[in-house]
């Protein structure tokens, strides 16, 4: 018999082909997601931080930092992960069937065999075809299994579903303010200036016996306007946004306003 390059290929041999490019892409996939398992760490923990709105709290020198540093961090877990990139070859694809399916002594090695001698000896040609019948016997019962990445090995404190856990959190308690809490991340200094605002709403009801309708004075952020009312009003505020609890102050009297929504 002489061995010819396994690129050869028959018509019958086109379910192998599929199988085989689907087993390289298998093993392509088990090297790969494991392999990418610390640039999507990093990445994790930058978006758990981004929707908790923790980084716009740092100072901008500090914010600044942190996002050089989680860019760095990640170009070397990205970089090093660069041998897992490479399709595996045939040969690993094959060797992947015939684990999968159980075969033994390697019967896809001699797939690419040809007879080499005995060509005009009718038992040395029958002889081969009856070992190509077994071949392509082998290839109709091949699998290709299902992949397997192997993460538990790699990571067996199960960080990566504490880190699902806690982003799943995040992304519940961010909302729908999850897309600014993201920009914020990414931009430290022009941050700050906007996450403290809030919007003030204000709510002054006259006494009755004035017959005057409600005040609804408008409040601009930061701004500290003279607002006259009779006296016995009553007033109601409500603030939505920005950060902490308010406090209503008058005549030197602190009040906390009382949460209504988280």
């Amino acid at each position: 018999m002489e061995r010819r390059s396994p690129e050869s290929s028959g018509p019958s041999r086109d379910p192998l082909t599929r199988r085989l490019w689907l087993a390289r892409l298998a093993l392509a996939w088990e090297r790969l997601w494991p392999a990418l398992g610390p640039a999507l760490g990093v990445v994790g923990i930058f978006l758990a931080l981004a929707l908790f709105d923790l980084l716009p709290l740092l100072p901008d020198w500090l914010h600044g930092l942190a996002l050089i540093a989680f860019g760095a961090v990640f170009a070397w877990a990205l970089l090093g992960s660069r041998g897992a990139w490479r399709l595996p070859d045939a040969a690993a694809g094959r060797r992947r069937l015939e684990i999968a399916s159980g075969f033994v002594h390697r019967p896809l090695a001699t797939l690419d065999d040809r007879l080499a001698g005995g060509h005009d000896d009718p038992m040395a040609i029958a002889l081969w075809h009856a070992h190509r019948l077994r071949l392509l016997a082998y290839i109709k019962s091949i699998r290709v299994g299902v992949p397997v990445a192997g993460l538990a090995r790699r990571d067996p404190l199960a960080l990566r579903a504490a880190l699902l856990i806690v982003l799943l959190i995040a992304g519940a308690a961010a909302g729908p303010d999850a897309r600014s809490r993201l920009a914020r991340a990414f931009m430290p200094g022009i941050a700050n200036a906007s996450v403290p605002t809030g919007v003030l709403d204000l709510w002054i009801t006259p006494p009755a016996y004035t017959g005057l309708p409600p005040i609804l004075p408008k409040v601009d952020a930061g701004a500290s306007p003279e607002i006259v009312a009779p006296a016995g009003s009553v007033l109601l505020a409500q603030v939505s946004g920005g950060l902490g609890v308010p406090v209503l102050t008058i005549d030197q009297t602190a009040s906390a306003f009382a949460l209504l929504d988280g």
